[in-house]
């Protein structure tokens, strides 16, 4: 009896009877776009997700530098900061192999062969394990409060334990004043 008069409620409320159908309306509009996926918007998601993953060793700088200058900001004293982040490379892929080892009485061979996958584009690729991150070869950072000693020995603390580098591999100097 309660849903019969919930029912008589919407029939003679209008403003009821228009968010029931909006509702109703949204419903349907859900379930059709899960039954009828847009194929093009799937695809260029995928697409955009793989070309996320390749980034040149400037990129690279740009992200730790823009990261570093974040984090360093947070160090109590030193201000105003500007930094660069030398990098090796952009990083190293390293790919799935097929290993086929012989052994004959007098010797052992291997042959090794990277294992490939055709991606969602029709192209043959290899297939990624890992990606090794690049090595981080030097970093200059200068700030406001560079002239502390304790300043510039916190930034070092920070970059180092951050990195995983030496300290003989950072600098902190102080920003000129205008």
């Amino acid at each position: 009896m309660e849903i019969q008069n919930l029912i008589d409620k919407i029939r003679h409320d209008k403003k009821l009877m228009i968010v029931f159908l909006l509702g109703f309306v949204g419903v349907l509009m859900l379930i059709f776009m899960n039954i009828y996926p847009d194929d093009k918007k799937t695809e260029s998601t995928t697409e955009m997700q793989t070309k996320s993953m390749v980034y040149s060793t400037y990129d690279i700088e740009k992200m730790l530098e823009k990261k570093l200058i974040d984090i360093i900001s947070e160090v109590n004293g030193a201000g105003e900061t500007n930094c660069v982040v030398s990098v090796s490379s952009s990083g190293e892929y390293v790919y799935a192999e097929n290993i086929k080892k012989e052994n004959d009485s007098n010797s052992v061979s291997e042959d090794s062969e990277i294992v490939v996958y055709e991606s969602q584009n029709g192209a043959d690729a290899g297939l990624v394990v890992s990606i090794r991150s690049p090595d981080i070869i030097g970093v200059a950072i200068i700030c406001e409060g560079g002239e502390s000693s304790v300043v510039k020995a916190e930034i070092t603390k920070l970059v180092t334990s951050l990195f995983g580098i030496g300290s003989d591999r950072v600098y902190v100097g102080n920003k000129a004043v205008n």
